[in-house]
């Protein structure tokens, strides 16, 4: 008679089922929002990239963040931080026109990705233009950009 009594009701049996499956639910939804994927956070600012959009951009990058562009062709680097970081994407859609983005290959490495990208774009003095680039960047733990790379090596077409 005692064993009966410890023997827990379907009742008992599915409440805990159910605060188990909350927990794991919980659970898997914090550590979604505190470790972003990396790969993941790289399409969605690359997809803003190819849409011309640095307000978009902008949000997507951490208050400190540092983005560093070194030409293949000159010796001329930009670095930016920070809320300069906006004007410099501004800048960069001035002058060049995109017709296409593609990512050529992608890895993800930790809390960041490193790809090979080419831009074929349309420069503002009329050339279409290729920009085979290598690209770094790494996030922090909510996906915000805190350093990205981009290293180009342009070919001009047609």
């Amino acid at each position: 008679m005692m064993i009966e009594r410890l023997k827990p009701t379907w009742r008992q049996r599915l409440s805990c089922a159910t605060c188990a499956i909350a927990l794991v639910w919980s659970l898997t939804l914090y550590k979604s929002q505190i470790t972003a994927n990396p790969l993941s956070a790289a399409q969605k600012h690359w997809g803003a990239i190819a849409t011309s959009n640095p307000e978009l951009l902008a949000t997507g990058y951490s208050d400190n963040a540092v983005l560093k562009r070194f030409h293949g062709v000159s010796d001329v680097d930009e670095i930016y931080q920070g809320r300069s970081i906006y004007s410099a994407w501004r800048e960069f859609f001035s002058q060049y026109q995109i017709k296409d983005f593609q990512v050529v290959e992608q890895e993800q490495r930790d809390q960041g990705v490193e790809a090979q990208i080419k831009i074929t774009a349309k420069s503002h003095q009329g050339r279409v233009v290729i920009l085979s680039m290598f690209y770094q960047v790494y996030f922090d733990q909510t996906g915000k950009i805190i350093h990205e790379v981009w290293r180009t090596n342009p070919e001009t077409t047609g």
